[in-house]
């Protein structure tokens, strides 16, 4: 990759659109990103970010028309993330799993703000809903192949000495969740989170007593699960596809290591009556342990699959109380999409109160 230096006789010193860098601090992106040395480059945004946005960074997609050192012309497209806060390491992230083959995007370079702050620039992928298979079946069974193969790969000994020195959140926030079961018994049963949780909260019994046995027995469950390669939030939204029709998956910042199933418990641990009629939970739980297996994990029993995504789902919705205790109180001058917010929220955490007294206590 150029160094800066190799580029401060060019007049492209200007401030592009692109993050307020210049042409000179692109330079390398370009040429990387295009795969040969770049005469001149011109940059046009034609294309916008689709679905959702995100909170943690800045986004662009430009595209450069560019010409080489011989003469060719040539057209290319990447999407760029400047990350709002310092100590991003999603580069490294992609490193590590450029190393192991992973199926996510090429990194064409990183580049840091005063702030030292990431800019990350990445292959373009189309994340629009066009890309996506219209029968919902071979969608879902593309998208669990897809997260089968991230969760087998078998991270080096330099990846897991990386990787334990951030290590997972979400273990606490499973831990924690018989606290935070008592904090909403207590706010509920002040009127904090409405009427129908002041009054559910007020009327159960050994209802708290019951979840909070709940929220220990995952725990325990959850310690004592294998570890691998998880997202931790491994949704359509953070899946694009390239041109020749492969299916990546994106926003690996938080990878880390946890209980190996937690990515998909989320998908095929819900409770039966959940299910949609035209997706089978059995068919597509041995769909997942067979890509599983085939791309080099050790698969489990369906039947102790089963018993591990069942407990999983579970685990994945009490990491998650804190949040929607948080932002289902009460708030002063909250705007419209705040109590839109709120309400959901308390909605949430009534049906899931229920329905773990009424289905796993």
């Amino acid at each position: 990759m150029h160094t800066m230096d190799a580029h401060k006789a060019r007049p492209e010193d200007e401030e592009t659109p692109i993050f307020h860098l210049t042409k000179a601090q692109l330079w390398p992106i370009v040429e990387a990103a295009l795969g040969d040395r770049v005469t001149s480059f011109d940059i046009s945004i034609e294309h916008q970010v689709e679905g959702y946005y995100g909170y943690a960074a800045e986004k662009a997609i430009p595209t450069f028309a560019c010409e080489t050192g011989a003469g060719h012309t040539g057209r290319i497209t990447v999407f760029g993330k400047w990350f709002h806060r310092t100590g991003s390491a999603e580069s490294q992230q992609y490193r590590f799993l450029h190393a192991h083959k992973a199926p996510v995007p090429r990194m064409y370079g990183v580049l840091y703000d005063g702030d030292g702050r990431e800019m990350l620039f990445l292959e373009h992928l189309d994340a629009s809903p066009a890309a996506q298979s219209h029968r919902p079946v071979e969608r879902f069974r593309e998208f669990l192949a897809l997260m089968a193969r991230f969760n087998a790969i078998q991270p080096s000994q330099e990846y897991l000495r990386w990787l334990d020195k951030a290590p997972w959140w979400g273990i606490d926030a499973i831990n924690e969740s018989g606290l935070v079961l008592e904090r909403i018994w207590v706010a509920a049963q002040t009127g904090d989170l409405g009427p129908d949780l002041q009054e559910f909260c007020s009327s159960s019994g050994q209802a708290l007593t019951r979840l909070q046995g709940l929220a220990q027995q995952v725990a325990a469950q959850v310690s004592q699960m294998p570890r691998g390669l998880i997202h931790t939030d491994f949704s359509r939204e953070n899946t694009g596809r390239r041109e020749n029709g492969d299916l990546l998956v994106l926003d690996v910042e938080h990878v880390g290591l946890g209980p190996r199933f937690f990515d998909v418990g989320a998908w095929l641990g819900r409770p039966t009556r959940a299910w949609r009629p035209e997706l089978n939970q059995l068919d597509l739980s041995r769909h997942y342990v067979e890509q599983y297996a085939y791309w080099g994990g050790s698969a489990p029993s369906l039947e102790q699959f089963l018993e591990d995504v069942r407990v999983l789902w579970i685990a994945d919705i009490l990491r998650y109380l804190e949040l929607r205790l948080d932002r289902g109180l009460d708030r002063p001058s909250a705007s419209p999409a705040d109590c839109e917010e709120r309400c959901a929220c308390r909605r949430h955490l009534h049906a899931t109160l229920n329905l773990f007294l009424e289905h796993y206590c």
